[in-house]
Formats: C-alpha cells, structure tokens, sequence
C-alpha cells in the first residue's frame, strides 16, 4: 500500500465517521424539536409566555410580612368589590393606577395579583408587567382569582 493510498482509505474512512455521526445527530434532533416544541413543561420561548407563580388563598393567608393585593380586575369590578387593603391595577388604565402600587410597594414585600376567576389570565399579564417593567421579585398570582377568594369566606360556605 502506498503512501497515497493509505492517506486516501484514512480519509475515506473519517468521511464515513462524520457522515454516520452527522445522521446519528439528525435522527436525535427530530424529538429534541418536537419535544421542544410541544412538552407541556417545555421552556418559555418569551418573557410573555413565562408563567407567575400561582398561589392558593389558604396558602397566602399563611405568610408571614407584607402582602400588597393587586386587583387586575376592570375598575368596575374593582368598585363593586375588592380584597381588604387591594389596588387597581388593570392594564387598560396602567398608566393612571400604577403610580399608587409602586407608592404603596415596599421592598421585601409579597404582591397578590388576582382577576375574576380561575380562567381568567389577566392577573398573569399584570403580574408579568410588574416583574418585567418594575423589577418586582416576589409576584404571584392568587390560583382562582376573586371566585376563590369568595369561597373562601366563611359567610359563603
């Protein structure tokens, strides 16, 4: 075997390598997409897709400090009825209602964002907001809105 020869059957031999190595990444990146695409626990692909943390009522009652409640209701709703000691904070009038949040807002404080209901994703486009544009850390949203709130009353059971 000559020189020549040998350093053709090498190469030939490394072309193979990388063909069969290039095909075992294609066929391991088929799932990977589909897996990144649709996985119910996939990663956010945006900040607008980011979910807040959901809280239950009964576990909010239990924490200890500040709590600040964020009513993200229409300020009808909020008019008619609201949580004891909550703000308007919707984002058809944001500009206009922010300003009395932030006053209100103390540092190491939690903030309890709710709308109507369980359904409802309101609460987590406002408490995305107040994360994003305020750099508020401890937001969360109350899991069931102003409907879990009234079962948990005791005159409502």
């Amino acid at each position: 075997m000559t020189l020549g020869s040998a350093m053709n059957a090498q190469a030939d031999y490394f072309s193979r390598v990388i063909r069969q190595a290039g095909g075992l990444v294609l066929l391991a990146l088929v799932p990977a997409v589909f897996t990144a695409g649709f996985h119910p626990r996939r990663p956010a692909w945006s900040q607008d897709e980011i979910r807040v943390p959901e809280v239950t009522w009964s576990a909010a009652q239990r924490w200890r400090g500040w709590v600040l409640p964020v009513d993200a209701r229409s300020s009808a709703a909020f008019a008619s009825q609201h949580l004891p000691g909550a703000l308007p904070l919707n984002e058809a009038q944001w500009e206009e209602q922010l300003p009395a949040v932030i006053n209100a807002w103390r540092p190491g404080a939690r903030v309890l964002v709710y709308c109507a209901s369980q359904g409802c994703e309101t609460s987590q486009s406002v408490a995305r907001r107040l994360q994003r544009e305020m750099g508020i850390g401890d937001v969360f949203v109350l899991k069931g809105g102003w409907s879990a709130w009234l079962d948990a009353q005791p005159q409502r059971r």
